[in-house]
């Protein structure tokens, strides 16, 4: 271990530190912008990429300044290449540097610390045999303490990813019965401080940072190192959960609490630190405007997503555009069942960031058949083990169900048959649904069903339905608001029965060419006039507590609608 007290001895609170990659940011104005930037942030550690080009009185002036302002300055460099044997020399030559600067600068003017980022991991000799890699950053390592003591001792912090410590040091057994030494864990024994590269965007579950980093926090407290747990903002296209980039300032403070608040009993955890601080700089502020809902909707405002496709190829960044362009706050998706949960956490958790409420959907005309329950299970069972699986803010908060079996033959042949069987199947739909959860279940209602009655019940489709689920959609499809056959007008008995019932309406519009009527759908209207129509819905069922909001089906016609 090399000398000087840790950051946990050492700072009277948590270190909350920084990368700064860009070197001559010190020198652009004698470094104030950056420290400005970093008294925004209430950051008190910077890892500061050191230009040995630079004069010393550029840093003798730099580390002067963030001296008076609170902050330490650590001196960071890394090459993935300064592991491989025999091209340590630039790391040496750091190292001298850093130790002959601070000899001749005074106390306040001193560089902290060494920072080594030297990630060998990314080079493609590691992926084919990682073991030779490792045994040369060990001994590179080793030339470094050497070096470092023999100059003067100056504290070393080296980064480290989370997932090292599945990686052992060859040769370093004690005993036959015992294991090589994990690679995490020989640095911890080696350095004072190490910088975790806890790249995650969630603190909780079984790839929450607090989880992911368990093992390292006791091996450092049984070694005396201190941990800074360190968290990403730079954009990673294709792994968002190992970044807050997108997600607002607001989240990765409230991760960051809550890490510091479970690993407090931790003699070894020292505070945390973001990469980078320009990236920093770019996420949303903490407090967003609250955006404005177009003037006369309801609160509610959705679309059906058909192609599960849609989400998984491309994490369905197009829906969300679409979405916050349109003020969309609730989307039934589909599910591909053969996809894995990964599949769906990106979107799910980036569409609830943006305030819009998922739930899961399926259904086919067959589902309506008693035969054809258990595919309705294998989708209840399907979001429930997801919604287990992944983090709070990734869950789904319901289960939509589209059947409509007066598609089948079966309807004009055996119609109260059909509809016993489609009604047992929404029973056992719902009663399979709450049996350990709180999802919210939900199905289609064609508006017309409200005239025919439930064999040996007294009641008809519409109110079996509406009483049994949590919300049903009206398809009320129709072009026109007002009028004896406009959209208010089809809909007011399902919501006199769902007042009655204490229950939820949605009312959805059709986007998608229909030939059954020019009354039904607004593919030959277009959106502005569907949005003109919608708008005076409000003030049409005023008197019904049940109207909740409006869907538009779907997704597909509606982002290709005429203006």
């Amino acid at each position: 271990m090399t000398g000087m007290a840790s950051p946990v001895e050492a700072d009277a609170g948590d270190i909350r530190a920084a990368w700064v990659w860009q070197a001559k940011s010190v020198q652009d104005d004698g470094g104030d912008e950056l420290l400005a930037n970093a008294a925004k942030h209430k950051i008190n550690r910077l890892y500061v990429n050191v230009d040995m080009n630079l004069s010393d009185e550029v840093y003798r002036t730099f580390i002067s300044k963030a001296s008076d302002a609170g902050i330490a300055v650590e001196a960071l460099g890394g090459d993935p290449s300064w592991a491989v044997r025999g091209r340590e020399a630039p790391m040496l030559r750091l190292a001298t540097w850093v130790s002959d600067y601070n000899q001749g600068a005074a106390a306040e003017e001193q560089f902290d610390a060494i920072h080594l980022d030297i990630k060998p991991y990314v080079l493609p000799a590691w992926k084919d045999d990682s073991e030779p890699l490792v045994q040369s950053w060990v001994a590179n390592m080793k030339l470094l303490l050497e070096q470092v003591e023999a100059n003067g001792a100056i504290d070393i912090n080296v980064d480290l990813p989370f997932w090292l410590d599945s990686y052992t040091i060859a040769g370093t057994k004690t005993t036959d019965d015992t294991d090589n030494l994990p690679l995490s864990r020989w640095f911890m024994e080696q350095f004072n401080h190490v910088t975790l590269l806890a790249y995650r965007d969630n603190a909780q579950g079984n790839n929450g940072i607090i989880q992911l980093i368990e093992q390292e926090m006791n091996w450092a407290d049984a070694s005396g190192a201190s941990v800074t747990v360190g968290v990403n903002t730079k954009p990673m296209p294709g792994e968002e959960f190992t970044t807050f980039a997108g997600k607002g300032a607001a989240q990765l403070e409230s991760v960051l609490a809550e890490v510091a608040g479970s690993l407090r009993n931790h003699a070894s955890y020292a505070g945390s630190a973001v990469h980078d601080i320009v990236y920093w700089g770019q996420l949303e502020p903490e407090e967003q405007p609250v955006p404005e809902k177009p003037t006369l909707q309801p609160e509610i405002r959705g679309t059906y997503i058909w192609e599960a496709s849609q989400v998984t190829d491309d994490g369905g960044q197009q829906i969300l555009e679409f979405a916050a362009a349109q003020h969309i706050n609730f989307l039934y998706v589909r599910l591909d069942l053969d996809q894995p949960y990964s599949s769906y956490r990106s979107f799910v958790k980036r569409a609830q960031a943006q305030g819009i409420e998922i739930h899961a959907m399926g259904g086919h005309p067959l589902w309506g058949r008693s035969e054809n329950r258990p595919r309705i299970e294998r989708l209840i069972n399907y979001v429930k083990n997801y919604n287990a699986e992944v983090e709070p803010e990734e869950r789904f908060k319901g289960i939509h169900l589209d059947i409509e079996p007066y598609t089948l033959p079966e309807w004009n042949s055996d119609r109260d048959a059909l509809l016993t069987e489609w009604a047992a199947n929404i029973s056992f739909f719902q009663e399979e649904t709450k049996k350990d959860s709180s999802l919210e279940t939900s199905a289609d209602l064609a508006v017309w069903l409200d005239s025919s009655p439930l064999p040996g019940q007294d009641m008809s489709v519409s109110e079996f339905m509406i009483n049994t689920l949590d919300h049903v959609s009206l398809m009320a499809f129709r072009n026109t608001a007002e009028g004896s056959n406009g959209i208010a007008a089809v809909v007011r008995q399902e919501m006199e029965i769902a007042d009655r019932l204490g229950k939820p309406l949605l009312i959805s519009v059709e986007m998608k060419e229909n030939y059954e009527g020019a009354h039904i759908s607004f593919y030959e209207k277009g959106a502005a006039e569907m949005e003109q129509q919608l708008a005076k819905l409000p003030e049409l069922l005023k008197d019904y507590e049940a109207y909740q909001g409006n869907m538009v089906h779907a997704y597909d016609y509606w982002i290709n609608a005429k203006p």
